[in-house]
């Protein structure tokens, strides 16, 4: 019964996509295809911030109409786009941010290994759903992070541990909520990968103070002043319970349970462990926007391999369901509003619960089936991390 609930879940999924579709229409393409940088305000905030740069000004007062929240280093990667348009340097960055979303994943099916067809599949989903339409439209930075824990995750596989730690350690430089992701490798005690992240992040942060001293200390200020956020893009946990009038604290206590569950189940798990963390830390993270989902699509792949072709189905059918609807059909302060609003806290949660707490089950149903979609049967591994 469990597995049947699971495919009807995920036909359940399309179905609501398609009625939504054909009654409300989308408007990601729209959104992608526009020459309006309002349609692409973070892109047009992380631009206005390297072409202040380039012109020695203040990267984090440029008038836009979002605030930049990423520290020093990021602009200084994207000082290069300054010297462009901003509408030629958006679409040249959301092609990359595509091409680095679909790479992270096929980079990680293809160290299982998974099969071609499960691999077109499986991309073609992704590329369709709201989480990476949404971060390729606003212009958002999540494409370079998932594919620098792509490239930590094979570093690990192929007992690459220093290059493990540095992908993770820029990952982390870039957006530090995601600093509870250095966990993993002290609770595995790589030691060799803890001093390569600590030495990225502190590499990272010293090349930030390009942009000048003053300018740290700006950003500084920003998050300071910066409030959580309880819009219903905002998937983590603390903020699903302020959304429900509760306080935000509770939310991350909970959220800090999960981690640390997660982190003590998986860690003997190499394969999974960094995807099942990574959708914890999203979860205790003040700011979680449904987009941030794209960081555990590779963790799919995994899934996948493990036999597990109904979670699969579900875990690739739910993000295609558009956020934007739900902001529309749910804008009440009812509590029937508030959990439409949290659609994407649930869809999160969905992540988290397939890739933490059954990481290493079958699907209900499925016990001494061969093969799925990914090819032969394959078991988790058991020995201690090297």
């Amino acid at each position: 019964m469990g597995r049947v609930g699971t495919w009807l879940g995920a036909a359940a999924a399309v179905g609501v996509t398609l009625w939504l579709l054909v009654a409300h229409g989308s408007a990601n393409v729209d959104r992608v295809l526009s020459t309006d940088m309002g349609w692409h305000a973070d892109f047009d905030t992380f631009h206005r911030s390297a072409v202040a740069l380039l012109h020695g000004d203040s990267i984090y007062d440029t008038g836009a109409k979002l605030p930049n929240l990423n520290p020093p280093f990021w602009t200084v990667l994207l000082a290069p786009f300054g010297f462009l348009g901003p509408l030629t340097a958006y679409r040249l960055f959301g092609v990359l941010t595509a091409a680095f979303i679909v790479s992270a994943g096929l980079l990680v099916a293809r160290e299982l290994p998974v099969s071609r067809r499960a691999k077109w599949l499986l991309s073609a989903a992704f590329v369709l759903s709201s989480p990476l339409m949404g971060t390729v439209a606003l212009g958002q930075v999540y494409g370079l992070l998932v594919l620098g824990l792509a490239v930590a995750w094979v570093g690990g596989k192929r007992d690459r541990l220093v290059l493990a730690g540095v992908a993770l350690g820029l990952v982390v430089a870039i957006k530090p909520t995601l600093a509870p992701i250095l966990l993993l490798p002290v609770v595995r005690r790589q030691r060799h990968t803890m001093l390569a992240a600590a030495a990225a992040v502190a590499a990272a942060t010293i090349a930030g103070l390009a942009a000048g001293p003053e300018n740290t200390v700006r950003w500084l200020q920003v998050l300071r002043i910066e409030q959580l956020s309880t819009f219903g893009d905002n998937a983590s946990l603390p903020s699903l319970v302020a959304r429900f009038g509760g306080p935000a604290w509770l939310g991350f206590v909970v959220a800090g349970a999960l981690l640390i569950y997660t982190l003590r189940k998986v860690r003997h798990d190499p394969d999974i462990a960094l995807w099942a963390v990574t959708a914890a830390t999203l979860l205790l993270s003040p700011v979680a926007w449904h987009n941030y989902l794209v960081l555990c699509f590779p963790g799919v792949y995994v899934v996948l391999r493990r036999r597990r072709s109904a979670t699969t189905a579900l875990m690739v059918t739910l993000p295609l369901i558009g956020v934007e609807w739900g902001l529309h059909l749910w804008h009440g302060d009812s509590l029937v509003d508030k959990a439409g609003q949290s659609l994407y806290c649930f869809v999160l949660l969905t992540y988290w619960y397939a890739l933490a707490v059954q990481h290493d089950r079958d699907d209900p149903g499925q016990v001494g089936q061969a093969r799925d979609l990914g090819g032969a049967e394959h078991r988790p591994a058991r020995a201690a991390d090297q």
